[in-house]
């Protein structure tokens, strides 16, 4: 998948709506998608459509939950979707 990147001056709310958009469109493909239940670093990045270290942030500021099995860290990708979209209607500035 290739990055894209825009740079606009959005406002705060203008943004929530769109994270709120992407998070709503993101749900059913999740609940219809084969992924396995637990997917690494790297494919939950490509599922969000953020950089890895993006992803590597966002779990160290707690603000998607992961688990770690051995030296793997692993995430479920429906409950990073609900936690980034519990953080917009809460009014977080997340960097997603």
């Amino acid at each position: 998948m290739a990055d894209l990147s825009i740079t606009a001056s959005v406002s705060p709310e203008d943004r929530a709506a769109i994270v709120a958009d992407v998070v709503a469109a993101m749900r059913p493909l999740l609940s219809e998608s084969h992924e396995p239940r637990l997917v690494d670093g790297d494919r939950m990045a490509d599922l969000l459509g953020v950089s890895r270290p993006t992803v590597d942030r966002l779990r160290a500021a707690g603000e998607i939950p992961s688990v770690l099995l051995g030296r793997r860290r692993l995430y479920q990708p429906a409950a990073v979707v609900a936690a980034l979209a519990a953080a917009n209607e809460n009014g977080s500035d997340s960097p997603c």
